[in-house]
């Protein structure tokens, strides 16, 4: 990171944060604060703010200043749709090309996964489940793809619909996790994209459902 400028920088550390759910959404970000938190000076925060403001990740209003952009239904559920195709595109790559030692790499975050769904550590879970998927898009060796998940990601659609993801036991998630695993693991190329298909294919319905829901309390 240090080879980029400064405002880069910045807008990289901003980034992780929004994408592991460190700010709300239509939450302030103001400048003064930032500079605290970060510790770059109030130029490149500023700058900073701009560059994330061309990625569609904040937004700006005369009065509030610069806020964390809250995402439409409608946009979640594309980002979804697109996070859910080239995922499990790279499942499948990955199944084809992982080494040895990242496939035990694999086995190993599954066997850290069923600790934490036995001791019901919610957060940990989560935390660990970025972890897996980023483990598998690294594995995959597909740059394009990365490189577009990277930016859907940022986008931390829990943050942006809570009420959407109450739905369903998380144990389930975990169940999906170990059958995909197991088919990159085992080299089954096939298998991997249609598991990694269906486990993402559970945040659209979520988020449909959740659609569903709030239309029908409208009418």
């Amino acid at each position: 990171m240090d080879t980029l400028e400064p405002s880069e920088q910045l807008a990289a550390l901003l980034r992780a944060d929004l994408r592991r759910g460190e700010y709300h959404p239509r939450e302030r970000l103001v400048e003064s604060e930032l500079v605290g938190r970060y510790g770059f000076p109030r130029a490149t925060v500023r700058s900073a703010l701009l560059l994330l403001g061309t990625e569609g990740l904040i937004e700006r209003s005369p009065n509030r200043g610069a806020s964390v952009r809250s995402l439409t239904i409608d946009e979640g559920i594309e980002l979804a749709e697109v996070r859910r195709e080239l995922e499990a595109l790279c499942a499948r790559d990955a199944a084809q090309h992982a080494d040895p030692d990242e496939r035990r790499l694999l086995h190993s975050g599954v066997e850290s996964l069923k600790y934490i769904v036995e001791t019901d550590d919610l957060p940990s879970y989560r935390q660990a489940s970025i972890a897996f998927h980023e483990t598998i898009i690294a594995m995959s060796r597909h740059e394009v793809a990365r490189r577009q998940l990277l930016s859907i990601r940022h986008h931390n659609l829990q943050r942006h619909f809570p009420t959407a993801f109450q739905i369903g036991p998380w144990s389930d998630s975990a169940t999906d996790h170990i059958e995909i695993a197991e088919a990159i693991i085992a080299g089954e190329a096939e298998s991997a994209e249609r598991a990694m298909h269906r486990h993402l294919n559970r945040v659209v319905e979520f988020l449909e459902h959740y659609r569903e829901t709030v239309s029908a309390r409208q009418v």
